[in-house]
């Protein structure tokens, strides 16, 4: 190794964790970036080819003003109208498929709205009396999901099959009810694969983003100019200071969650009871209540929150 290489390594991590939120939006939430967003989406969904893509906002509102909003990690939008909606989960949910199908209802919602939108600007105020009417001609909406953990399969589900792909479909023939709804999951928690063992481009691209963060140099494996670009994107060393300041404090927050979940996990372990997220002592509510206020402040919903810190979403919405 270069006497650079051993400097850099004693300092610190070369590349950044690609799995924290800042690095996950630079690199697929960013216009200049576009094209990694892209090549991903193409690699996953294997039966699209997606040209170019808009990003469209990624705070959501409901119907009414009580309904909960939802911000999404990343929302973008094809010139067809199909919509894709992608999401990092660093730690496990139980209910994260039925989170997917709540995430769907927001743009479809949407797509209603902007027909009646559209009907009343075509028809002015003297045509008033008019009725709207649409045809519920829906554009397709995918939810994407990168999972840092597995999910629970039946028992014919391969141990080491990491992608899945669903659809609505006709319980005995299998026919597809319509292609509107798609749901993508990507399994970081399958993914065993030693780097000399990594073959395909999904490989690889699931190698990067759970080990990017341990490597010193760009390894001869990845010789794809797509990929080299992501070591170069990550290069902790070509952040500016605003860069560097957001992303140790997107760290920062990614440490916070995780030592929730161990916390909250060796409690419950030791209590045998689920109310095991509850820390009990008032030193420890008041860590979990600043852990609960950094990850607010860092875009994570709430619900999601109360579910790995065992606060209410009144109580975090106060924070």
């Amino acid at each position: 190794m270069s006497a650079k290489k051993e400097k850099e390594k004693k300092i610190g991590p070369v590349y950044a964790n690609l799995l924290c939120d800042f690095m996950f939006k630079r690199l697929f939430g960013s216009e200049a970036n576009k094209d990694v967003l892209i090549a991903f989406l193409n690699m996953l969904l294997e039966d699209s080819e997606i040209v170019d893509v808009d990003f469209i906002p990624t705070e959501h509102l409901g119907l009414t003003k009580e309904d909960r909003k939802a911000i999404f990690d990343i929302s973008c939008k094809c010139k067809n109208g199909s919509s894709f909606i992608i999401e990092m989960q660093k730690g496990y949910q139980k209910h994260f498929r039925e989170r997917a199908i709540y995430y769907t209802t927001y743009p479809i919602n949407e797509q209603g709205r902007n027909a009646r939108d559209l009907f009343i600007k075509e028809h002015p105020e003297e045509d008033s009396k008019a009725e709207f009417k649409w045809d519920y001609d829906l554009k397709p909406v995918t939810v994407v999901a990168i999972l840092n953990f597995k999910f629970g399969h039946d028992e014919s589900w391969p141990k080491d099959r990491m992608h899945s792909s669903y659809r609505l479909r006709e319980d005995t023939t299998g026919e597809i009810m319509t292609e509107v709804l798609r749901f993508v999951f990507l399994e970081l928690g399958r993914f065993k694969k030693h780097i000399w063992e990594l073959e395909t481009v999904a490989d690889k691209w699931m190698y990067l983003l759970k080990h990017m963060h341990e490597m010193d140099e760009i390894p001869e494996k990845f010789s794809d100019t797509l990929l080299r670009r992501l070591f170069i994107l990550s290069e902790i060393g070509n952040f500016t200071a605003e860069e560097l300041e957001k992303y140790e404090a997107s760290m920062r927050d990614m440490s916070d969650y995780y030592n929730i979940i161990d916390t909250a996990a060796e409690e419950a372990e030791k209590r045998g009871m689920a109310k095991g997220m509850e820390i009990g002592r008032e030193e420890g509510r008041e860590k979990m209540r600043i852990a609960a206020k950094r990850l607010k402040d860092s875009g994570v919903d709430l619900q999601t929150i109360a579910q790995a810190t065992g606060l209410d979403v009144d109580t975090i919405a106060k924070l």
